[in-house]
């Protein structure tokens, strides 16, 4: 039996998710790509002609897409596409523990002004 194989991009042309409609038969395919229609149970992609592993990683431990699609044909997204991607993530908020260090820190601080 033949499966489609499916992905959603950003609007960049960066995989974001992918999957077969073999184990995930219910999953919506409203916005997503088929990029196979005669393909095996698991998802797997095929780049200049090579097929990968079933089940591909597609982002990296942070998030970042590792493949994009680009003229109809899934590549792999360059070092300085995905180093882009990640100096782009914001800074996050310091943590309720790391505000109060500081919060303690800065009225040490003035503590010891004189008024």
């Amino acid at each position: 039996m033949d499966y489609n194989h499916y992905i959603k991009t950003r609007a960049d042309g960066a995989i974001i998710a992918g999957w077969s409609d073999g184990p995930h038969r219910d999953r919506d395919t409203a916005d997503a790509i088929c990029i196979n229609q005669k393909g095996s149970y698991q998802v797997y992609l095929t780049i200049d002609g090579v097929r990968t592993k079933e089940n591909p990683q597609w982002l990296t431990h942070d998030g970042i897409p590792l493949y994009k699609y680009i003229d109809e044909a899934v590549q792999r997204r360059t070092d300085d596409e995905i180093a882009a991607d990640r100096a782009a993530i914001p800074t996050p908020p310091p943590s309720p523990m790391e505000q109060l260090r500081a919060d303690v820190d800065f009225m040490s601080a003035i503590g010891g002004m004189a008024l």
